[in-house]
């Protein structure tokens, strides 16, 4: 038997090693909040991510009644950056490409980045989603832009979609999937739905393209009843993961896809209601699933996925993914829920408390897997943007 003083000290000794097995370094924290009265404007995005080798983050863009431009947040200089797209020059060449003018009140272009893909100084290559739609019509056009970094020039515009004006039902989104290095291509979907109002068929007609230099590619064309939803990219074993959002109570048996690109493999499985959680193992043999509403978590053999292993975890997750070898987090609003990856056991919590004082909603954060998470809360202050902190796992 322990006595009193040998127990403290071990209890002390417990909670020293514990925490230096579990300890993490903020590397940054940011909070930049929506101001329309400056220009350029700024408009806060909700899902930011990691771009450029992993040393920005894309944090927002400008308003749709102020010039194109975009933002990213530099975690070396610690300086919000804005790059200015070059788009009406592009619009005043190309002019009948197009739909609408150039306005003299509100909004000038009718051009608007529906969807920001990517920005890598490496290979001199950004993309995005562009909308064009005018004021005198329904009408909307979909493009594919790229943009070359080093003569600051739109040198790609490929046509993706059009919806005419007679069209009173359909809408589309568009989701980036990821970035390989290794071949500096990038991957997206883009989806119209015929009728929103219909949820029983499957009125969803979705597409992933890659892109890679200056070509786009439409790799996949699916029908589904489900727009694609948090979809994740493996760069090592070229495997793309698409899922579905349905909440538990709705009973639609929600779908994922699981793309396998060397082989071209493109495979339909069921997985959990509300899928925040999705990431690949390191060697993309395995993909586990989280559901923020019930906590259910499945890990799947991508070689077999009918090999399905479960369990249960805490609900109001927001992010899953590995920041490090042997811990994959579950990034929920009470905490950082760091789990065994094999035997899916929890090994310690990291409360959110240790870095936010006030309500906390980590919606939006994210991984650069197996190297640091950004911790994302929406709610420490409203007024000010979300409150965001990079952590290095040590």
């Amino acid at each position: 038997m322990f006595s009193k003083i040998g127990y403290c000290l071990f209890s002390i000794f417990c909670t020293f090693f514990v925490g230096s097995i579990f300890s993490q370094t903020i590397e940054s924290e940011f909070s930049f909040a929506t101001n329309f009265e400056v220009r350029p404007t700024f408009v806060e995005g909700s899902n930011p991510y990691f771009v450029n080798a992993g040393k920005w983050i894309y944090v927002g863009k400008t308003a749709d009644f102020d010039e194109p431009g975009i933002y990213f947040y530099d975690t070396v200089s610690k300086q919000k950056i804005y790059k200015a797209i070059p788009l009406e020059s592009y619009y005043q060449a190309h002019t009948t490409d197009f739909l609408g003018q150039i306005e003299t009140k509100g909004k000038r272009l009718p051009l608007t980045v529906y969807e920001f893909l990517f920005y890598e100084e490496s290979n001199g290559r950004a993309g995005f989603v562009l909308e064009n739609k005018a004021k005198s019509s329904k009408a909307k056009k979909y493009f594919y832009v790229g943009w070359d970094l080093n003569s600051n020039s739109i040198d790609v515009v490929e046509p993706i979609y059009e919806i005419p004006a007679e069209d009173k039902k359909s809408f589309v989104q568009s989701s980036y999937i990821g970035y390989s290095a290794k071949d500096q291509s990038a991957y997206f979907t883009f989806a119209v739905d015929a009728d929103l109002k219909d949820d029983e068929s499957e009125d969803v007609s979705a597409y992933i393209y890659k892109i890679q230099n200056q070509n786009l590619t439409k790799l996949k064309e699916y029908r589904s009843k489900f727009y694609p939803y948090t979809p994740d990219f493996h760069a090592e074993s070229n495997q793309i993961v698409i899922a579905a959002y349905a909440e538990a109570f709705q009973n639609r048996n929600p779908q994922g896809y699981l793309f396998q690109l060397d082989s071209n493999t493109f495979q339909s499985f069921s997985i959990p209601s509300v899928p925040y959680g999705i990431c690949f193992s390191k060697d993309g043999k395995s993909l586990y699933m989280a559901a923020a509403d019930t906590g259910e978590v499945r890990v799947y053999n991508t070689t077999n996925l009918s090999d399905v292993k479960k369990s249960k975890w805490g609900t109001h997750g927001h992010k899953l993914g590995f920041w490090k070898d042997g811990e994959l987090v579950w990034v929920r609003n009470s905490g950082l829920h760091i789990y065994d990856p094999k035997t899916l056991k929890q090994k310690k919590v990291i409360p959110t408390k240790k870095f936010y004082k006030n309500h906390v909603n980590v919606s939006g954060s994210a991984f650069v897997p197996f190297q640091k998470l950004l911790l994302r809360n929406i709610l420490e202050d409203p007024k000010g943007g979300a409150s965001n902190r990079v952590l290095v796992a040590e």
